[in-house]
């Protein structure tokens, strides 16, 4: 608690003092009108995301200060080499870690901190990758830890190493082994607790890699994560961050994390080559970092129950439906709003409400039911300002038309 209370007071001085009064959980909508129809041009059709900030729905709406960011650096340019190293110092401080760098995503993130684990600066090595004769390869995983997006952790050319206990760690770390990897939070537990893990990591000398990218937000979940005391960590930077839906960040050991960057693009020897961060990106991830973390949750959760009391006063009259605001379980504190009803007063599923709403004009999507446990939960995170009166209506008229 130390180390987060140090770290809170340096923010203030971090934060340049015109963007503490714009600061905003709102996330109001700052774009200029279009002068024209470019989805409707290429056949698109927009729809109204009340689902949270998925990938395959865009992430997250881009806070106002953000959008502001990233106009600047598109037509201000400086060199990316310093602006990498400006951005990576100023997000250190914030986040009280001894390096950061800006990358394009998270899962690039684990690439690039993955290959640097693996090579620790080696330029012979790095050439070499994703050949990786007469190197450590090895990555140590929980099997309770496997999940999608470990492909990433090979991309350089490793092999997982699965445990299950610390004795099977300390029979299976060898010469080969290059990182030990952790991911926050999982479906299935743990079967070795992350201080436990990073002990062990620390015992023989390998380091540590945590995958953090879903648990935010708060934005404060960053200064926390990078305490729990990894070599590196990342996360996602379009989702609960609410930066540019295609960066990420990579925090730690300032050796690890020069050795990272040595991995990415512009460098001409590295396997991370192709994984670009534009000038844009990089100072809005800056600014969507400093933004968030000026925003109490409480501010945070204030305008997203003020949403969901429109959508609730839309449907709170028809008789048998059901509705409750609840924060979702696990480290990120998201929350959303449960819709239910009596089957017997309102004769349709939540299967056939959400694909009434998918087939709707507007279209609005609600959360993945994979998510959901096959309820209708709706998020206001991604919501524009005044979508939600649309949606309290859309959900209404569905709902009486099956009464």
């Amino acid at each position: 608690m130390t180390k987060r209370r140090t770290v809170l007071k340096s923010i203030a001085g971090a934060i340049p003092l015109g963007l503490l009064s714009r600061a905003s959980a709102k996330p109001a909508n700052n774009t200029k009108p279009a002068t024209r129809d470019y989805y409707g041009e290429l056949g698109l059709k927009p729809f109204i995301n009340a689902a949270g900030a998925y990938s395959a729905f865009g992430g997250a709406r881009m806070r106002p200060e953000v959008i502001e960011a990233m106009r600047y650096a598109a037509t201000h340019k400086v060199k990316m080499s310093a602006l990498h190293d400006a951005v990576g110092a100023r997000i250190a401080i914030l986040v009280g870690s001894d390096a950061a760098m800006v990358t394009s995503g998270a899962t690039a993130s684990i690439v690039l901190g993955t290959a640097a684990c693996m090579t620790l600066g080696d330029e012979e090595k790095m050439r070499q990758l994703p050949d990786t004769t007469h190197m450590k390869d090895e990555v140590i995983i929980q099997k309770r830890h496997r999940y999608t997006y470990d492909r990433s952790l090979t991309v350089a050319g490793s092999k997982l190493v699965e445990v299950e206990s610390e004795e099977d760690v300390r029979r299976l770390v060898s010469e080969k082994t290059a990182m030990m990897f952790f991911l926050k939070p999982t479906q299935q537990g743990d079967d070795i607790p992350a201080e436990h893990y990073i002990r062990l990591a620390r015992e023989f000398g390998i380091p540590s890699f945590c995958d953090a990218a879903t648990t935010t937000p708060p934005a404060m979940n960053v200064v926390d994560g990078v305490s729990d005391g990894f070599d590196l960590i990342c996360y996602s930077g379009g989702k609960g961050l609410r930066g540019p839906y295609s960066a990420g960040l990579l925090l730690g050991r300032s050796d690890l994390v020069g050795f990272a960057r040595r991995h990415a693009a512009p460098n001409d020897i590295s396997i991370g080559r192709g994984m670009k961060v534009s000038a844009e990106e990089y100072l809005g991830m800056l600014v969507a970092l400093e933004t968030g973390l000026r925003i109490s949750e409480a501010d945070d959760f204030a305008y997203k129950h003020d949403r969901f009391n429109t959508i609730i006063a839309a449907v709170r009259d028809i008789p048998g439906v059901v509705t409750d605001v609840f924060v979702s379980e696990g480290h990120a504190n998201e929350l959303y709003l449960d819709i239910d009803w009596d089957t017997d007063i309102i004769r349709m599923t939540p299967d056939d409400l959400a694909r009434a709403l998918q087939n709707h004009d507007p279209i609005v999507e609600v959360r993945a039911f994979m998510f959901s446990g096959g309820r209708i939960q709706l998020s206001a995170t991604v919501m524009d300002e005044g979508e939600e009166e649309i949606v309290g209506q859309i959900i209404r008229k569905v709902l009486l038309e099956h009464s």
